[in-house]
């Protein structure tokens, strides 16, 4: 993948700041109230939601592709771009065929984001000889992932008293608006190729043509076990996380008054956020304790579901705890498992499935809708978590490369060896 020289190390918060910005959207609260007051229909709003999830499906490993051909802070940026024209046409210009461009909009921003941002901080961190450090670093990106989004549903409410729908509209385009330079700015601490021991005379080599990296993503994906393996871990652990969709309604069939939802909706956050924080630490877990841990937190889903009162809200934020910390612990399994040169493409792969798994969970609780309860809906989730502990606890605990989240290796020592010691390395990585 073609880099940038480097120009000094890389630059892990402005990762943590793209990642609140692009997350922090007042607008996802309140996105659904604003198409039906401008005359959505509940018909066109499924078709709309319909668009959005089909917009990308279709670009996930395209897109992944794209950032293993050009520089992935581009890719990040035009993501970032995407959805701010997409919030700035439904804010500007609120209508269906705005509302339409816009999910296609987010869409492709998704799916360019997707595998993109994994990819440029692992290889950043590697670059650097740091890979160990990825798990940690991973992980408070998620608990800031997490905050953001229960900061961004706290403040939906205020900003609609103040200035309506449009104010959230307007901030929303302002925090991703922002994330365009701070992506741009990831390219100034990007890995730089790596220097040769001599000079070799002739023409640099051209780089890999895009269906060439695409095909090279694919087959690793498909081809390699460990890298497999990972891919369906990390694709069903993600997809199974659509379940907060039913959340709201879950809280008003419970008896919770609707301006405490989103109070209420602050336990699973919350849990996600310190799930994130204990995944960093538990990167080498082995695939029986995930078994148990899925295990234990499919039974805390199901029975906080089932209480039917808000206090079962701590059952399914204890579920989220652990589905926050084994999708990191399957996310740092699968950045250490890929060796090929398309490794944003192998990372697609795995949204691509985790695309599937949600749409496999939203068709079979939408038919089921219409004699269970959400109460029911949401305890049905946790079959397949408990299937998939089941899934995992025979397997060995075989180890998973993991390394440890300090510098891979001491600096070379000074000298004629040291340029070389630092290519043979850096090649490595």
């Amino acid at each position: 993948m073609p880099q940038p020289p480097s120009s000094g190390p890389f630059r892990v918060g402005l990762v943590y700041l793209y990642t609140g910005l692009t997350e922090l959207l007042p607008l996802n609260a309140v996105y659904a109230l604003l198409m039906t007051s401008h005359g959505v229909s509940t018909g066109e709003l499924s078709v709309l939601f319909a668009v959005w999830t089909l917009t990308t499906f279709v670009c996930e490993v395209p897109s992944g592709a794209l950032a293993d051909r050009f520089p992935r802070h581009r890719v990040l940026a035009a993501a970032a771009l995407a959805q701010c024209t997409g919030f700035a046409l439904w804010t500007a210009l609120p209508s269906l065929g705005s509302f339409a461009a816009g999910f296609v909009l987010w869409g492709a921003g998704t799916a360019l984001t997707s595998g993109t941002l994994q990819s440029l901080l692992y290889d950043g961190l590697a670059g650097e000889g740091r890979a160990g450090q990825y798990a940690r670093v991973s992980s408070r990106m998620a608990a800031v992932q997490a905050c953001s989004l229960a900061a961004s549903s706290l403040a939906a409410t205020p900003l609609v008293l103040l200035g309506g729908y449009a104010a959230t509209g307007w901030v929303s385009v302002l925090f991703t608006l922002l994330a365009v330079p701070t992506a741009l700015g990831l390219g100034r601490g990007a890995p730089g190729p790596v220097p040769a021991a001599e000079p070799r005379p002739g023409p640099e080599p051209e780089p890999p043509g895009y269906l060439t990296v695409l095909r090279a993503g694919l087959a690793e994906a498909r081809g390699t076990p460990r890298v497999r393996s990972a891919v369906l871990l990390t694709a069903a652990l993600t997809g199974l996380g659509v379940v907060d969709e039913y959340l709201p309604v879950l809280a008003r069939e419970a008896g919770t008054p609707a301006a405490a939802v989103p109070l209420l909706l602050l336990l699973p956050w919350a849990a996600m956020a310190a799930g994130g924080f204990v995944g960093g630490r538990m990167a080498g877990a082995g695939d029986r304790l995930l078994a148990v841990l899925l295990g234990a937190g499919g039974a805390a889903l199901a029975a906080g579901a089932l209480t039917d009162r808000p206090a079962g809200f701590l059952g399914i934020a204890a579920f989220y705890c652990v589905l926050r910390l084994a999708q990191i612990v399957a996310g740092t399994r699968l950045q250490h498992a890929i060796s090929g040169p398309a490794r944003a493409t192998v990372t697609s792969v795995a949204g691509l499935g985790a695309q599937a798994v949600a749409l496999g969970v939203f068709l079979t609780l939408g038919l089921a809708a219409r004699w269970a309860s959400a109460a029911v809906l949401v305890a049905l989730t946790a079959v397949p978590v408990l299937l998939l502990a089941v899934r995992l606890a025979p397997r060995p605990d075989a180890p998973h490369d993991v390394p440890p989240p300090w510098p891979d290796e001491p600096p070379p020592p000074a000298g004629a060896d040291a340029v070389e010691t630092t290519v043979v390395k850096e090649s490595d990585a």
